[in-house]
């Protein structure tokens, strides 16, 4: 986040805290559909999602004279949304019983065999790829992790590594075919 887009944040955060409703709507219409979509990847449950993410704002408007500064709204909301939804679901589950619903014993039992299945799978690609990468020489591998885990542009890869860009596209190439190949 650019130091221009954290004050424009911390504004904006302080003007909502301070009451401002236009500021709530600024913050609501920005991260409203940010926040579906997060709950979402969290819970499958539409429904619940929506009326978590409605309720959220509500709660954020009635406690906003004791809302903590922070420098960076979207992470706040989505660790908020995160936790109630975590919640809720914890909430929901404890409230069910076995005994209520024989499908819910089949749903439960397939669930499980399917993330067993999933789990061991994952494990395994995981195994592949660990050997795959372990069998790339250190120039490539240094390429792809620039690349790839510090996110720099080839020139830039180029210059840290004192080879010219050409051999950086090279290595990159190299390594990226090398780890299809092998998975």
């Amino acid at each position: 986040m650019t130091a221009t887009k954290t004050s424009e944040s911390i504004a904006l955060w302080q003007q909502f805290k301070s009451g401002d409703s236009h500021a709530f709507r600024i913050v609501y219409t920005r991260y409203y559909k940010i926040l579906l979509r997060y709950g979402n990847k969290i819970s499958v449950d539409t429904e619940l999602v929506m009326d978590t993410v409605h309720d959220l704002f509500v709660n954020l408007w009635n406690r906003k004279n004791h809302l903590s500064d922070i420098d960076n709204i979207e992470p706040y909301l989505k660790t908020s949304l995160r936790h109630e939804l975590v919640r809720r679901v914890a909430d929901s589950r404890s409230k069910l019983s076995f005994d209520d619903s024989p499908e819910l014993v089949h749903q439960f039992e397939i669930s499980s065999f399917t993330y067993q299945h999933e789990s061991l799978e994952k494990e395994e690609t995981f195994v592949r790829l660990e050997k795959a990468v372990q069998s790339l020489s250190p120039r490539v591998l240094e390429a792809l992790k620039l690349r790839y885990f510090d996110k720099l542009g080839n020139q830039e890869i180029a210059r840290r590594m004192g080879i010219n860009y050409q051999s950086v596209n090279n290595n990159i190439h190299r390594g990226v075919e090398t780890l299809r190949a092998r998975l």
